[in-house]
């Protein structure tokens, strides 16, 4: 018994010691910089803004111009001329004419007009005299034919159209439905000597 109690002041003194050590010992500090989260802050990315104030993507628009309509044009005419007048009309006129196989008019013509505007054109020759009778038919266009009949001489009771004389040939026109008639030949010194041809020819046009 003596010695348990001599046995617990050594305790109690061997406790204390070891108090006082450890209160000795320094503690470890962690710097108040390792506690704090280390996040890198965000860098704001600069955003490309367009000063031009249109979509650089679209493509410029090209401007469409108005298109004119296409300039009206002549109808063809293919008529045989031997239709337009028949031999047998021709000899009851003057039997020595005969219809030639080729024929060209002569530019500036009336004939060579009726061509250039998709017509037909014709010559008859006296196989005596050499004298021609030639006659062309053709559709112009509405406004070309206002222009025909502006120019086309003075009106004449002899038919329904016009005559005109130059260098010693006389014209015969004529503008019946939409076709224009020309007749010319030095045998005509006035309107009266193309009736009957002129007659011939509307006739045969309806």
């Amino acid at each position: 018994m003596a010695s348990r109690l001599r046995i617990i002041p050594a305790v109690i003194a061997l406790s204390a010691s070891v108090l006082l050590l450890s209160a000795c010992v320094p503690t470890e500090s962690v710097p108040s910089a390792s506690l704090t989260s280390t996040v890198p802050s965000s860098t704001a990315t600069p955003t490309a803004t367009s000063t031009s104030g249109s979509d650089p993507t679209s493509a410029p628009t090209t401007p469409v111009e108005p298109t004119s309509a296409p300039a009206p044009e002549a109808t063809p005419v293919d008529i045989a001329c031997s239709a337009l007048i028949t031999p047998q009309e021709m000899y009851d006129f003057n039997p020595n004419y005969v219809l030639l196989s080729n024929f060209t008019p002569a530019a500036g013509s009336t004939a060579a007009a009726a061509v250039g505007s998709q017509g037909t054109a014709c010559r008859w020759e006296n196989g005596t005299s050499g004298t021609t009778i030639d006659v062309s038919v053709a559709q112009p266009t509405p406004s070309a034919i206002s222009t025909l009949k502006a120019n086309a001489g003075a009106s004449t009771d002899s038919y329904a159209g016009y005559f005109s004389s130059q260098g010693g040939t006389g014209t015969a026109q004529v503008f019946t439905g939409p076709y224009w008639v020309t007749i010319s030949s030095p045998l005509f010194s006035r309107a009266s000597n193309a009736t009957a041809l002129v007659a011939d020819v509307t006739a045969a046009l309806k």
